[in-house]
């Protein structure tokens, strides 16, 4: 695994399951609350161990800040949620990161925030035709939007998940320039150490 330097390099964009997790189990994961309905939730080892990872993500992000994205992308899916309780609450949640990533990048110049933030590029309709038939490995179409949102926003980190497509397929996203993590892996990189 190729490991990313400093925190500059770590302007992450959150997969639209990320958002939903972090609303779903918000509680524990900004406020160490596990209550015994969320504790049935985990009892899946991989998603237990991601969301425990967002939880020290959260924590240590409370005190250096964490650069973080979203999409419009993100919250067409968000929208999509068919119980009407969950779909408000997630888009909600979601207009709060969206909310954060904007005072992000108005609050810090670029030089702070690393290259990433000091260009947004804006693909023309050819570039980001090529970037999706590059992307037809990964198997649903709005996970090729959503990777190629997080290139127009210059992230080098797309935190996921999605155990089946977008992590599967890492190594063919990451020779776009951006490392696919679960939240586990993101903790592992020597900036968290």
């Amino acid at each position: 695994m190729a490991y990313l330097t400093n925190s500059s390099d770590l302007l992450t964009f959150l997969d639209t399951n990320v958002v939903q997790n972090l609303q779903t189990f918000g509680e524990f994961i900004y406020g160490g609350n596990l209550s015994l309905q969320d504790e049935r939730k985990l009892s899946n080892p991989r998603i237990r161990a991601d969301i425990f990872a967002l939880h020290r993500i959260a924590t240590m992000g409370r005190r250096s800040g964490w650069p973080l994205a979203v999409s419009n992308t993100n919250a067409a899916e968000l929208r999509a949620i068919k119980d009407p309780s969950k779909r408000r609450k997630c888009v909600s949640w979601w207009g709060e990161l969206a909310e954060y990533f904007g005072e992000q990048y108005r609050k810090w110049p670029p030089t702070e925030l690393g290259s990433s933030y000091s260009e947004l590029v804006h693909f023309t309709y050819i570039q980001r035709s090529k970037l999706y038939e590059y992307l037809s490995v990964l198997p649903d179409e709005a996970d090729r939007v959503l990777v190629v949102d997080a290139l127009e926003l210059g992230c080098n980190v797309f935190l996921t998940m999605d155990y089946k497509t977008i992590w599967e397929h890492r190594e063919a996203v990451r020779k776009l320039g951006i490392h696919v993590m679960r939240p586990v892996e993101f903790l592992q990189e020597p900036v968290f150490r």
